[in-house]
């Protein structure tokens, strides 16, 4: 156990299988613990994962957090009762939507339901131009009504979109005002106060989602603040890889919908920028889902996520998810064909060689039942696995398929990388990168096992699996960044804007020094500021962004039109003979990471690493003899040859027949012999 000093710091995050907790140590390595995830209050499983390593009554804390609350409410559809209120005329645009079809050529389109009723609809008589000047004023009595039939409704929170409040919000502050005043406690989501998107649905959407989870986060987050009493600073990550302090979170939730994924790919990027990597695509592979991003000298942030078939225009890193996980579960469909995922065993009652009481064979199970994952070895031998109930479960689905046991434990694999693939191709061959150029990084329980096969699939030769690899994102979640993003939209031609650029100049100023209020930290501590610019044709529908040069004692905003034609040359092909028009601008502002891990070089076990077990096993293409080692026994510098199985205590890495490993400051890089 691990007394903290002033600067102890906590990583932590939440999956649907298993809670990672970290921290670093005196000597420069991370104090790490892993345990199942309690599901019914995930603040359980944190607070038990803090007091393993610090042990009752520690001196006081700092603590990251990733959620996956706001993500599983809107998966599972399980958030609040919410009433929308929208501008009289157009209380259907969250039905109606963009009308895009998510099947092109279905007969019969199956869309998803908004979360909000239509009965808990309300139109509100008001109304602004285009320019943001009042047409119809919204008057105190109006306010009165919206705020008596929201009260008639019995709701628990209130989403606020009226039309054309990204040019002037005064309509929607006068409703939250009164919203907020009330003493029922509304959790009350202005739109313009979550995203400054000019386009109508996607803000209404936005704000219905955030009202949608925001009473589940809001308890949530002040559960955990009771039970980590200890902790004299609480945050938690948000969707585009920063961190904000929990009060920011329990506001505007629809930030943390891609929380925990997030700081897996921060945490990548970082083990892969201490061996010198700078191009990457991350396979994040858990207990219930994979999460893939490509990563290209930075982090890519988007603003349109999608999660359940909701629209969110909210900063995010590009993140591709697939239901293939280690507790996904394999079934026989109705056509008598091999099924796997999404349907996931979870923490309870988990794959069945958890043994606790679960009987349909997953991923976990295929590996344990082919030799790839070892029984004895599992959390670094503090949990055993149960081999015969993972026979068990195969053995009655072989029966169902009327397939060999070793056929179906390989098909499952196999259907689980098939999957992973594709979400592959879709963050590289389908957004023009080539991924032979990128380095896979695998990590999360199980990408570990799965990294070789897929890197083989895509034509891959390398592979970088980081240090502690089932904890990477508890890990990342130490190194991000307090980050926030500003966006402020323009909707000019870009050459008027540039030519009278004064009341464009006192937006740019208003923001940048909101962003150093909102981001606090320490006395001299240095922000970073950066503008992006959305720009296009005129005519067109959609923008490309790209990087502008702006600070508040700059002469004058920098022309970004040249980066602009070029990037879109380079997306689609050609440059065009029309007016460019600056859609709007985003403002990144982050306080400096923290300084990272200098952990002292492994030294190995030269004894240990000679008297290894070698075993006959399957990976994937029939039995093959391999060694089991522990990652613990190779030092700095050493190379080995696969086949192997890598054990330790977060995850299992399987090195196949033709690469070789290479130890680099305490990560393994793995590359295919020529």
């Amino acid at each position: 156990m691990t007394r903290p000093t002033e600067a102890s710091r906590f990583g932590v995050d939440t999956g649907g299988t298993f809670t990672d907790v970290v921290m670093p140590g005196g000597d420069g390595r991370l104090r790490v613990h892993k345990l199942l995830s309690t599901p019914a209050d995930p603040s359980e499983a944190i607070g038990d994962g803090v007091e393993a390593l610090l042990g009752p009554g520690a001196p006081p804390y700092e603590l990251v957090h990733g959620t996956t609350v706001a993500t599983n409410a809107l998966l599972e559809r399980r958030g609040r009762r919410v009433a929308f209120v929208i501008t009289a005329g157009f209380e259907d645009v969250l039905w109606l939507g963009r009308q895009a079809r998510p099947e092109l050529y279905a007969l019969h389109v199956q869309m998803p339901e908004p979360v909000v009723a239509r009965a808990d609809v309300i139109g509100v008589r008001e109304r602004l131009s285009a320019e943001g000047e009042v047409v119809e004023a919204l008057s105190e009595a109006e306010v009165a009504r919206v705020v008596a039939e929201v009260e008639a409704l019995g709701v628990e929170a209130v989403a606020i979109c009226t039309l054309h409040a990204w040019a002037n919000p005064a309509h929607e502050a006068q409703l939250a005002k009164a919203l907020r005043s009330h003493p029922a406690g509304w959790h009350v989501s202005p739109s313009h106060e979550i995203s400054g998107a000019f386009r109508e649905f996607e803000r209404a959407s936005t704000a219905s989602v955030n009202a949608y989870v925001g009473p589940l986060m809001a308890g949530y987050l002040r559960r955990l603040q009771e039970r980590l009493e200890g902790a004299r600073s609480l945050e938690v990550l948000l969707s585009h890889g920063g961190r904000a302090e929990v009060g920011f979170a329990a506001e505007q939730p629809v930030h943390t919908a891609l929380s925990g994924p997030a700081g897996g790919v921060v945490g990548a990027f970082q083990a892969a920028r201490e061996v010198g990597i700078e191009t990457i695509i991350t396979l994040d592979m858990g207990g219930t889902s994979t999460d893939v991003s490509l990563v290209d000298g930075e982090l890519e942030v988007r603003e349109d996520a999608e999660i359940g078939g909701l629209s969110m225009v909210v900063p995010v890193i590009d993140i591709v998810t697939v239901g293939a996980g280690g507790g996904s579960i394999a079934y026989r469909d109705a056509g008598g064909a091999l099924r796997v995922g999404p349907r996931s065993a979870g923490a309870s009652p988990g794959p069945a060689c958890y043994g606790r009481g679960g009987r349909e064979l997953t991923v976990t199970d295929a590996h344990l039942a082919l030799g790839t994952l070892r029984s004895d070895r599992f959390l670094g031998g503090e949990m055993t696995l149960d081999a015969s109930a993972a026979l068990g479960a195969l053995r009655r689905l072989a029966g169902e398929l009327e397939t060999p046991e070793e056929e179906v434990a390989r098909g499952v694999l196999a259907i689980a990388d098939a999957a992973m693939a594709r979400a592959l191709k879709v963050v590289s061959l389908e957004r023009g990168r080539d991924p032979r150029a990128f380095t896979l990084v695998g990590f999360g329980g199980a990408g570990g096992l799965h990294a070789c096969r897929l890197a083989e699939a895509l034509s891959m030769r390398r592979v970088l699996i980081p240090e502690n690899p089932g904890l990477l994102s508890a890990r990342g979640m130490l190194g991000a960044r307090r980050r926030r993003f500003y966006r402020r939209t323009v909707l000019r031609p870009l050459g008027d804007v540039l030519a009278e650029d004064g009341a464009l100049r006192e937006l740019l100023e208003e923001s940048e020094a909101n962003a150093r209020v909102a981001l606090g930290g320490e006395e001299g501590a240095q922000v970073e500021l950066r503008w992006e610019a959305g720009l296009r044709y005129q005519g067109q529908s959609f923008e490309v962004v790209v990087p502008v040069d702006w600070s508040a004692g700059a002469a004058r905003l920098s022309d970004p039109q040249e980066r602009f034609e070029a990037e879109h040359e380079r997306l689609y092909g050609y440059r065009a003979a029309r007016e460019v028009e600056l859609v709007g601008l985003r403002l990144s502002a982050s306080l400096e990471a923290a300084p990272a891990l200098a952990a002292p070089a492994p030294t190995g076990d030269a004894e240990a690493l000679a008297a290894a077990d070698e075993v006959t096993l399957d990976m994937g293409k029939g039995p093959v003899a391999a060694r089991v080692i522990e990652r613990a026994w190779l030092a700095e510098g050493q190379r080995i040859k696969g086949p192997l199985v890598l054990t330790e205590y977060s995850a299992t890495t399987v090195v196949l027949p033709g690469w070789e490993v290479r130890v680099s400051k305490g990560h393994l890089i793995l590359e295919r012999e020529a």
